[in-house]
């Protein structure tokens, strides 16, 4: 019950505060989630070389240094196009992100209906709250092609919300009832929260500890110590180049230097991630 119930009723909890007290959109809060994305986001990605390197069977140095190498190309990669074609980079982020996060609710469903969910999660803020993503998006490209961008993925959202409706109905009729809360606490916090605050809820609380647990469980093998070191030690390299990038994005303003170092890092770090995630599920058996 409590697993059950635990988004639903955080979710209308921080919508009652907003309401009345107004605070969820306020600089501090959005700097908060910003901050909690990060923190929330690194680690369910940290066992990545171990997981690739036990399908690969690359399990030596040499062959886990090849894994190493190709996810730091990718997260390379994506570095550059920020720095080069910043809105090319935000397309493609915002893509990659509907088509991962779509994979949280592909259990049993088809999957057109779960990419309507992951296209709802990222497309619905900007339509709820256009100002607010478009000011964003504006400093994550540095220019106002950021705002059209934004303006472009609000119009989009309307028929994937619709089909997200379809999707926890689904879910109901097919006794999924925690999939179809799940995916209607998110759709509301989406269109009742400012964009980060209703983001941090369905990151923090929903996509990463179960990615999180998921690999845990995939790397059973391993003993929890060298688990912990291995965790420890891609989240500070991880924080590092976090830190590098506030340092060097040159003169912007404290707060929105925050929000734009979480999504590039993130984007940088999800990747590699998510061409892994994207192998893996080819190659498991049907």
């Amino acid at each position: 019950m409590l697993r059950l119930f635990a988004l639903p009723v955080a979710t209308l909890l921080l919508i009652f505060v907003d309401r009345f007290w107004g605070v969820m959109g306020g600089t501090h809060s959005n700097m908060l989630a910003a901050v909690a994305i990060v923190l929330a986001g690194i680690p369910h990605g940290t066992l990545d070389v171990e997981i690739a390197a036990a399908h690969f069977g690359q399990k030596r140095s040499a062959g886990k240094a090849k894994i190493i190498g190709g996810y730091l190309g990718c997260a390379g990669a994506m570095v550059l196009l920020w720095l080069q074609v910043p809105e090319l980079a935000l397309i493609s982020f915002l893509v990659i992100s509907i088509v991962h996060f779509s994979r949280d609710w592909r259990g049993g469903v088809d999957p057109f209906l779960a990419m309507m969910v992951g296209w709802a999660l990222v497309a619905l803020p900007a339509l709820a709250s256009p100002d607010d993503v478009a000011m964003i998006f504006a400093a994550l490209t540095g220019s106002e092609n950021g705002a059209v961008i934004a303006a472009l993925l609000g119009a989009a959202s309307v028929p994937a919300a619709l089909g997200s409706l379809v999707f926890a109905y689904w879910a109901f009729r097919h006794n999924d009832k925690q999939s179809a809360l799940e995916v209607l606490s998110c759709i509301i916090a989406a269109m009742f929260l400012p964009p980060l605050i209703a983001f941090a809820i369905f990151f923090c609380g929903l996509h990463s500890p179960r990615h999180m647990a998921d690999a845990l469980r995939e790397t059973g093998d391993l003993s929890p110590l060298k688990k912990a070191a291995i965790i420890i030690a891609v989240f500070a390299l991880s924080l590092g180049l976090g830190a590098l990038m506030f340092v060097f994005q040159g003169p912007v303003p404290a707060d929105m230097g925050i929000i734009r170092t979480a999504f590039i890092l993130i984007s940088t770090l999800t990747v590699p991630h998510f061409i892994l995630e994207h192998i893996l599920s080819d190659k498991t058996p049907a």
